[in-house]
């Protein structure tokens, strides 16, 4: 991790906060992405007093124009991005959509039109280099699972991800550049608030610890250039 380039999407709660403070203490240099400026700057300004380097840009990351912009200033600031992490996500249910049907649009922008954006804009220059490490944070709800029966927009956009995922991999071979798909399933975070109008959703005995997911991910992004991990799956037992 020592002075690789890592951006976050997602960071400014959740998995994507708790893992920028995890990486600047590896000492990587982390980029945060989110659109909520006061908590990225909150959270820049904990990783610098605590002696990790780390920087912010807000960004809607399903807004194309941004995320192109965002890109071009990482480089400008840092010269190269050697990992994305695209962990922004938004959760929805057959339930929310017959009030909100405006849901399963934002669910397919955020969840699968963000990452496909950041990835646009990224990949080539992973290319050029050859070298860099793209990992997608999907979902168990992009396997095949019976509970998906439930959130059948949400498992939609998963999916796509899922197949974006695999068709990279399959793209990429023969190159330096890897992608992963990280599939776990439902943790601690603030993702059903997000969600609105529903009580608060938290520790619940199906939930997997938000510091064991992190753990997960470190453990991906810190195996050798050599060696990929194509997928992780994680879930409690």
């Amino acid at each position: 991790m020592k002075d690789k380039v890592i951006v976050i999407t997602g960071a400014s709660s959740g998995l994507g906060k708790m893992l920028s403070e995890k990486v600047t203490k590896m000492g990587a240099k982390v980029v945060m992405i989110a659109r909520r400026e006061n908590l990225l700057k909150e959270l820049k300004e904990k990783i610098i007093n605590s002696g990790g380097m780390a920087e912010y840009f807000v960004c809607d990351v399903t807004d194309f124009n941004q995320v192109n912009e965002t890109v071009n200033k990482i480089i400008d600031k840092f010269g190269k991005i050697d990992i994305l992490v695209n962990g922004a996500g938004i959760y929805t249910d057959d339930e929310h959509e017959e009030n909100e049907p405006e849901l399963i649009e934002k669910a397919f922008k955020v969840n699968s039109m963000g990452p496909i954006y950041f990835i646009k804009a990224v990949l080539p220059l992973m290319k050029k280099a050859n070298s860099g490490h793209i990992f997608n944070v999907i979902s168990s709800a992009g396997l095949d699972l019976p509970d998906n029966k439930d959130w059948a927009t949400y498992t939609a956009t998963k999916w796509a991800m899922t197949g974006y995922t695999k068709a990279l991999q399959s793209q990429l071979i023969g190159t330096k550049v890897k992608i992963t798909g990280f599939y776990p399933c439902g943790f601690e975070s603030n993702i059903f608030e997000t969600l609105g109008n529903r009580k608060e959703i938290h520790n619940q005995s199906w939930m997997m610890r938000t510091s064991d997911v992190v753990e997960a991910v470190i453990y991906a992004l810190s195996q050798p250039d050599d060696l990929l991990i194509q997928s992780i799956s994680m879930t409690n037992v």
